[in-house]
């Protein structure tokens, strides 16, 4: 038998590091191959991270370990078809080894991931901060954080100003909200992006109706304005409100993103790249969506590994449109984890060049400085929230 070559790159050891981050904790598995090339992925998943943890052993044992690093396609179809319960730990799961395949192929070849999808179709990358307002906060401070983070050149900035507000708010809770938004409005001027994150919150009356309300402050979309199981009633309120409708980060699969953009009414879709299982399959989806017209923002409130997939895959979407950015509203430590963490320069993301995802090795004893927080949850639906966030 010949011996294999540096391209095989095998799988031989793959562990999973959850890291404790003020308001969710992260997951990453770090793959070393027999070449003594290694990867890092993320598979971060809102308030379920030991469950994803488990899960990424598993799947290293069925899976990963022994299988050449290039086999990244075969790896995912045999999780897809053999896992027959899946879902987003699965996929989260899947996510962070694919990712870190990704990684490892790019570092092999010593080019960068983006270059290994087609190549980049952008110079620079804008992106909307998010986790900059001081949740809870006054009106009136709320709009000074609004800007203050518009001066550092982001093209949006998104929000919730509803609290802990439910299906179908009291009209003081209301009043506060749209006091919020004109505040924020008022503060970063006409040229600045709003978007309302809703947190699929409301009844569909109640979208509709608030969003009318919201009209004169120009939102650039309003994101899950109802839950988002329902594409039906989802497409409901689409037809019915003002503003682009935003949606797409709890859609946990390309079969499910085929459902709302065939109903013709989603206008930004917001695909997360860790829960429909990696890079490749929300490159898959981008594309579903550019047949449909539809920009894509990818989902992105996790850590620096996560943002680092996303540069890369935004790198070559043809419609990409922003990117959602918490790099500079974080803990400090997510810049100590890798060692060349993305951070947004001017409101925008460089493309690396650097091979692989570009940001170098992962540190583990960075990893095993912060572990497992067991109250980083946030109960959105509760007042709890905002202190935390």
């Amino acid at each position: 038998m010949a011996k294999a070559s540096l391209a095989d790159c095998r799988i031989t050891a793959v562990t999973a590091y959850v890291v404790g981050m003020r308001w969710r904790n992260c997951v990453f598995a770090h793959v070393e191959t027999d070449d003594g090339i290694t990867g890092v992925g993320e598979g971060s998943l809102e308030y379920q991270p030991q469950a994803v943890a488990a899960a990424i052993d598993q799947l290293a044992a069925r899976y990963a370990i022994g299988r050449s690093a290039f086999a990244i396609e075969k790896l995912w179809w045999d999780i897809l078809r053999n896992e027959f319960a899946r879902g987003p730990i699965i996929n989260s799961a899947a996510a962070a080894i694919e990712i870190a395949l990704w990684d490892i192929v790019g570092k092999a070849l010593g080019r960068p991931v983006h270059q290994l999808l087609g190549g980049r179709v952008h110079d620079r990358l804008p992106a909307y901060a998010n986790a900059w307002y001081g949740a809870g906060a006054a009106p009136q401070e709320i709009g000074e954080a609004a800007r203050a983070a518009a001066a550092k050149g982001y093209r949006g900035l998104k929000f919730d100003p509803f609290e802990a507000a439910g299906r179908d708010p009291e009209p003081a809770a209301l009043r506060r909200a749209f006091d919020v938004v004109a505040a924020v409005r008022d503060a970063v001027g006409p040229d600045v992006d709003l978007m309302i994150d809703a947190h699929g919150r409301f009844s569909p009356g109640s979208a509709i109706a608030i969003a009318r309300e919201l009209e004169p402050h120009r939102l650039f979309w309003l994101e899950e304005p109802v839950d988002p199981e329902n594409a039906a009633m989802l497409a409901a309120v689409g037809r019915s409100i003002p503003m682009r409708l935003a949606t797409g980060e709890r859609c946990a699969s390309r079969h499910l993103a085929a459902g709302l953009l065939e109903t013709h009414e989603v206008d930004v879709l917001q695909p997360d790249i860790i829960h429909v299982g990696g890079i490749l399959e929300a490159k898959k989806i981008a594309a579903m969506a550019d047949a449909a017209y539809t920009p894509v923002s990818f989902h992105n409130p996790f850590g620096p590994v996560a943002t680092a997939a996303a540069v890369q895959l935004d790198a070559c979407t043809t419609n990409f449109i922003m990117q959602e950015s918490f790099c500079e509203y974080d803990v400090a430590h997510r810049f100590d984890l890798v060692e060349h963490a993305p951070r947004p320069v001017g409101g925008h993301y460089d493309i690396p060049e650097r091979p692989g995802l570009g940001v170098g090795e992962f540190l583990p004893e960075a990893a095993r400085a912060h572990p497992f927080e067991p109250d980083a949850f946030l109960p959105l639906f509760t007042d709890r929230w905002s202190a935390r966030f």
